[in-house]
């Protein structure tokens, strides 16, 4: 196997930071930018990151207190993954197993092996503090937000999220510990190595490329991606501003890493765009390379409209399904997508679209 080529962290760019961050600014100034940003000491003045900047007994009797003792979801991993949640070596899983038990429970699991040299990876992600310790959720408000955003809280030992993206807008608050993040723009993604679309280890597309020890003998483009790359470290009390789509190594720093992340649409969306990529996989990919350049030719026009509107010939009531969709006319498209779906396939791939197209059924 060839040596790995270490990243020098220093040598990358750094993420651009704000401060005093308000609704105002967020808005006029780092969304339009969609880029990263870091949003120095924005909540600095939380309750909870004042009980974990007094110590670590602090934050746990904090949370136990809030706790409603409801079982999470908990990724395990041995200590020979080295905190860094991943593929198998033959790719035919992943290497953690998952547990249940409360958030609290996570958490003083991860303080019993603070000082072990070599302890387990433990970490639980996307938790929804509404459900786990809603007394949280009132209590450590962020105030930048004018759209619907869920909290949900990631709590970790030194463990390692490989690269990967978010569908939705975020901002990440760091709540205990210091988490260093790696960036790489939408275009950089022929370039980043992804996995199996179906198997990842946090859900989301993950890049093959361990941002530790980048083995540029196998995955060459890699070097391209470092090349666009930019990077920070964030503390307690500040938070990070991640554009959707927009690629992320998030590795935690120190061993006990706690931090409040919120995601949102910043438009509506009538269906999960993945279903729509899962689908054209299904539909489109196995055909022949003529009749892919036929698709890609509609798709173009009629999804993408690189060509303007596409029907403005035809009045907006006479548009069907390339005007404003009725509850109606969208119930029908969902039904029509779902009659294509009957034809002979696993029933597993079946199911899983079906889930992506229809989520509340």
């Amino acid at each position: 196997m060839p040596a790995p080529d270490l990243v020098d962290y220093d040598s990358l760019p750094k993420t651009a930071e704000w401060r005093n961050v308000d609704l105002k600014t967020l808005r006029g100034e780092i969304i339009p930018r969609d880029r990263p940003a870091v949003l120095k000491g924005l909540v600095d003045h939380w309750p909870i990151v004042r009980a974990g900047a007094q110590s670590d007994n602090a934050l746990y009797e904090y949370l136990r207190a809030r706790d409603q003792n409801r079982p999470i979801r908990i990724l395990v991993g041995k200590p020979d993954i080295k905190g860094v949640y991943f593929y198998r070596e033959d790719m035919t899983g992943l290497n953690f197993e998952f547990a249940q038990q409360p958030f609290h429970q996570a958490l003083a699991n991860i303080l019993a092996c603070k000082d072990h040299a070599n302890p387990p990876a433990i970490y639980t992600g996307a938790t929804l503090v509404s459900e786990t310790c809603p007394d949280v959720a009132r209590e450590n408000f962020l105030e930048i937000l004018d759209r619907p955003a869920r909290p949900r809280m990631w709590l970790g030992n030194a463990v390692t999220a490989a690269t990967h993206y978010d569908s939705m807008h975020g901002v990440n608050c760091m709540v205990a510990g210091r988490k260093r993040f790696v960036f790489f723009p939408p275009e950089q993604l022929p370039n980043l190595y992804i996995g199996p679309l179906e198997l990842a280890p946090g859900g989301q597309p993950t890049s093959m490329v361990r941002m530790s020890a980048p083995d540029l003998e196998r995955y060459p483009r890699f070097a391209q991606a470092l090349a666009a790359a930019e990077t920070v470290e964030v503390a307690p009390g500040d938070a990070i501003f991640i554009p959707n789509h927009w690629w992320h190594n998030v590795e935690s720093l120190d061993p006990v890493n706690l931090s409040v992340n919120y995601w949102w649409l910043e438009e509506a969306e009538k269906a999960e765009p993945f279903a729509a990529l899962a689908h054209a996989l299904l539909a489109i990919t196995p055909l022949s390379a003529s009749r892919r350049e036929l698709w890609h030719q509609m798709f173009e026009h009629y999804v993408f409209q690189t060509n303007g509107d596409p029907v403005p010939y035809l009045p907006p009531d006479r548009r069907g399904m390339l005007g404003p969709l009725s509850p109606e006319l969208e119930t029908h498209m969902r039904t029509q997508l779902i009659r294509s779906l009957t034809k002979p396939m696993p029933a597993q791939l079946r199911e899983q679209i079906l889930r992506l197209l229809w989520p509340m059924r």
